[in-house]
């Protein structure tokens, strides 16, 4: 494949993700009734050893939200939250002087997640005019190298790429930071590249 190929792809994908995010953040904006803003994101594919150095040790302990994209299969959405950042999102989200739980703050973790891996998918429909379907969000804490490694081997993944949409989202000073990844099935992103005529 040719440089200005790869570039053109790349560049295809900042677009949809760009978009994505876009839809996420006018979701949560009309969800938490108050103007959300975001940086533009980071995507990169990557390998894993990259991810564990420049994005997130495997010795972390995460909050992940897990959901497969149906229909064919073509892999898994991961939302990677700090857990001090998970609690900021259930202030977000919640009411004033609600009394915080565990309970409470995985479940507002799993609505943000689902808005933004819901908008993603509108945004590649949109592109493709395919059906998509993305599966109930499922969350789990643990090291982050151990819910990675377990998704890969689910995933039958042997091609070690991982592609990393990196937001920043903002609402009255408050920033929320996680990562994005997308697992894919083998060829599964190759087919959603070639879908989006890329």
């Amino acid at each position: 494949m040719s440089k200005d190929h790869s570039l053109l792809r790349y560049d295809a994908l900042q677009e949809v993700v760009n978009i994505g995010g876009g839809h996420a953040a006018t979701s949560l904006a009309k969800l938490i009734g108050r103007p959300v803003e975001m940086d533009v994101p980071f995507v990169e594919l990557l390998s894993y050893e990259e991810v564990y150095q420049n994005i997130q040790a495997d010795d972390t302990i995460v909050k992940v939200v897990l959901s497969e994209l149906m229909g064919k299969k073509y892999g898994v959405f991961l939302f990677v939250i700090d857990p001090d950042d998970a609690d900021k999102v259930a202030h977000m989200l919640l009411p004033d002087q609600t009394e915080m739980s565990e309970e409470l703050i995985d479940s507002s973790l799993k609505e943000l997640s689902n808005i933004i891996f819901q908008s993603f998918l509108q945004a590649v429909v949109q592109l493709i005019d395919k059906p998509l379907i993305a599966s109930l969000p499922v969350m789990t804490t643990d090291l982050f190298g151990s819910i990675l490694s377990s998704v890969y081997m689910e995933q039958e993944q042997y091609s070690d790429e991982l592609f990393i949409i990196k937001n920043n989202f903002y609402s009255l000073g408050h920033k929320i930071e996680g990562s994005l990844y997308f697992v894919p099935k083998p060829q599964a992103l190759e087919l959603l590249l070639i879908q989006l005529g890329i």
